[in-house]
């Protein structure tokens, strides 16, 4: 068994480290604004969609020994696992320059999985090396068997494409070119897209080293330590007064993933959290998980951990850092060999960023609920169905090759106490960071056609909070075929509500060919899409919070008006009537009283 715990769990007293607010505010925006600076830079100049439109990617600073520091906005699944690449740096590294750039993409080199290339550049000022910028950038190809950085089937590493554990690219500011070389062999549009987006990668990390460099010569080197030590105890103190005012109680929660290879009966995902407010810490045991699947859907170190912080931080103050302070009194037992946390080599993580480890936050965001009002986030749409991998050839462009992931997704986003669910959330892993697809501009790079790309009626959640609607995407490709690579969930496991809030309706995704005949697909592989043929993906939404017969009938009107709902479902799932004149809508109350009177009592 495995314990992440970096720091003694007993807090001393505390230090003044003469940084007094103000000085603490400027300087944390500055480091802050820093990291934006890094992300800013990758997505202007990135080659592929996945990261210049889509924004897969993030970005942030360690301290030298790997203890987090400062993040941007960036994905929760790429988030609070920061520490575990730098460490294994330096494990395997003793000779560590200025110039030097590390490349990672490995899960078992402290990545989060194969897909999502890891660069680390040290930043020295006057010799002396004080810390790490990181980006992590998820790669419209990796060089698997099937064009898609998901291979959902792949039961090992050999069959996910070329993994890099931690190998200096750059030494002395300059690359190594037969590592550039090497890599842009392996994977598909190697010379064009990839070394673009590499490109852009090493242009964000260095300019984050040099953002660093700069602040460390405004204030002096000494001023930035006593600031580093302050800002990680800050973080520490926010985590456990928020953690003190919680009440002592042990938490257990299941969430389900539909059936997936290894898994023909899908996999149940159980946490167990025990909040001690007395020593201001909580625990979590994600232990009791099936075996190890010989499939892609196994979690990584990273995205275990990632998913446990992301579904405890969704609970917490915003205001928290995210630092290494205030994530040190959170402890995680993870087992190695099981589907959730850390994996005997060379076993598969292909998809360990999305599916399970989805499935993973919604059950330790929706175990809070277990504490009643307002604690608690209901499940949110998993999977990655209206974001896939498409590739094939260009008649526009000479049947030039392409190859990228568009993100159509939208909605799905948890219902909490007082607010719906979002509609630009993406995913639990995404946490509304990345960008929704342009449908012009994924026409116009793409030879495909977006007949529809609209939110899904009466798909959410119903509650007293609803969750946010799904999705329909209808995708055709554009005289030539076209190959569709995706991994999807909820067509036998709906997200839940809590709290007596409703399951959103169930995912479902067809095929319409050219004759017109409906062939449902299975929810993960490579499709191969004729021209003519059309693709229709209908997303889930998330799951409700509260009981629905107590929503306010104004938000339920509000939904109807925007045709988020319908007034059928307005009357069976919230117990509220509404007529429709030539104008308007209207509430009936007298009959909506009767409704939910009638029908409350049977709830």
């Amino acid at each position: 068994m495995l314990s992440f715990s970096k720091m003694n769990a007993e807090r001393g007293p505390e230090v003044d480290y003469g940084i007094d607010p103000f000085e603490m505010s400027v300087l944390s925006k500055k480091f802050e604004m820093a990291t934006r600076e890094v992300s800013q830079v990758l997505q202007k100049s990135a080659r592929s969609g996945v990261i210049a439109q889509a924004r897969d990617f993030s970005s942030g600073f360690t301290l030298f020994d790997g203890r987090q520091f400062m993040i941007d906005e960036g994905l929760p699944v790429h988030a609070a696992n920061l520490h575990l690449t730098p460490e294994y740096i330096l494990e395997h590294f003793d000779d560590i320059s200025p110039g030097d750039c590390f490349l990672t993409n490995s899960p078992y080199a402290g990545s989060t999985h194969h897909a999502d290339y890891t660069l680390s550049v040290p930043v020295f000022y006057e010799g002396e090396p004080l810390f790490w910028v990181i980006n992590r950038a998820h790669q419209a190809d990796v060089g698997a068997p099937e064009p898609t950085t998901y291979p959902a089937e792949a039961a090992n590493i050999y069959q996910e494409g070329p993994h890099f554990p931690a190998v200096r690219i750059q030494e002395g500011f300059e690359d190594r070119a037969d590592i550039v070389r090497m890599i842009a062999l392996n994977v598909r549009l190697g010379e064009t897209q990839w070394l673009g987006d590499y490109r852009g990668q090493v242009a964000a990390v260095r300019k984050g080293e040099a953002r660093l460099q700069e602040i460390c010569e405004e204030y002096g080197v000494d001023r930035i330590r006593d600031f580093v030590d302050a800002w990680l105890e800050y973080g520490n103190r926010m985590m456990r007064k928020h953690i003190a005012d919680l009440p002592e109680r042990e938490l257990e929660y299941a969430a389900y993933h539909d059936p997936i290879p290894g898994a023909p009966d899908g996999v149940e995902v159980r946490v167990t959290l025990s909040i001690d407010p007395k020593a201001e810490q909580i625990s979590v045991d994600v232990t009791e998980n099936m075996e190890s699947v010989p499939s892609g859907f196994n979690l990584s170190e990273a995205t275990t951990t990632a998913a446990v912080y992301a579904g405890i931080f969704n609970n917490l103050d915003t205001d928290i850092p995210h630092n290494h302070g205030a994530i040190e009194p959170i402890q995680i037992e993870m087992d190695e060999g099981k589907i959730i946390g850390k994996q005997t080599y060379p076993a598969g993580t292909a998809v360990a960023t999305t599916e399970v480890c989805h499935v993973l936050i919604n059950a330790v965001q929706a175990a809070f609920g277990e504490l009643g009002e307002p604690h608690g986030l209901s499940e949110a749409t998993t999977g990655i169905l209206d974001y896939p991998v498409i590739s094939g050839t260009d008649f526009r462009r000479d049947d030039e090759e392409y190859i990228n992931q568009i993100f159509l997704t939208a909605g799905g986003g948890p219902a909490g106490s007082g607010f719906d669910g979002w509609l630009t959330y993406t995913s639990p892993g995404g946490g509304a960071v990345p960008n929704r697809d342009s449908v012009e501009l994924d026409e116009g790079k793409f030879p495909i056609l977006i007949r529809r790309s609209e939110l899904r009626p009466d798909s959410e959640g119903a509650g007293r909070w609803r969750g946010a609607p799904g999705s329909i995407n209808v995708i055709e490709p554009r005289r030539r075929s076209m190959n569709l690579a995706y991994t999807g969930n909820h067509r036998d496991s709906p997200a839940r509500g809590i709290l007596g809030g409703d399951e959103a309706a169930c995912s479902r995704l067809r095929k319409i060919t050219s004759d017109g005949r409906e062939i449902d697909l299975p929810y993960f592989g490579v499709e191969e899409i004729e021209p003519n043929e059309t693709v229709v993906i209908e997303d889930s939404g998330s799951g409700g919070y509260g009981d629905p017969f107590s929503r306010d009938r104004h938000r339920v009107l509000a939904d109807v008006e925007s045709g988020l709902i319908s007034p059928d479902r307005a009357r069976t799932a919230y117990g509220v009537a509404i007529s429709e004149t030539e104008s308007r809508f209207e509430i009936d109350d007298e009959a909506t009283h009767s409704l939910r009177d009638e029908q409350g009592e049977t709830r």
